[in-house]
């Protein structure tokens, strides 16, 4: 099933297939990029019109988020060819709860979540991506 969504300012729209989960990424990076976790939907068929800027952030990886406003669009997982969309930026929600949590290991202890999901450390994330 096809989800739409849009950046801040509608500069930017996308229409996506989101695979039936959620995640939530505490890496330093993610936390770094948007002030907390990286909750995202894995997405396949992703399109996207607007200008978008993007930044390489490894080999293994590319950011994009709006020019016109910074709202962020995705953390792209090029080995997997899975654009990790943000939760928030979807027109409807599209899955019903968090599944899973990445790099558990760097998890600051101010926050928790109360559903029970499946959790990664940072090596094991780049091992199921490798």
């Amino acid at each position: 099933m096809m989800a739409s969504g849009k950046c801040l300012c509608g500069a930017v729209a996308f229409e996506a297939t989101p695979l039936p989960t959620m995640s939530a990424c505490h890496c330093h990076t993610c936390r770094k990029w948007g002030g907390g976790p990286f909750m995202a939907v894995p997405c396949k068929n992703t399109s996207f019109s607007g200008d978008i800027t993007r930044y390489s952030v490894t080999d293994r990886a590319v950011r994009g988020f709006c020019p016109a406003c910074g709202t962020h669009l995705f953390f792209y997982v090029k080995a997997a060819d899975i654009y990790a969309l943000p939760a928030g930026l979807f027109d409807d929600d599209p899955v019903p709860s968090l599944r899973a949590e990445y790099f558990i290991d760097q998890k600051p202890e101010y926050y928790c979540f109360a559903e029970q999901t499946k959790t990664l450390t940072g090596a094991e994330y780049f091992e199921k991506f490798s």
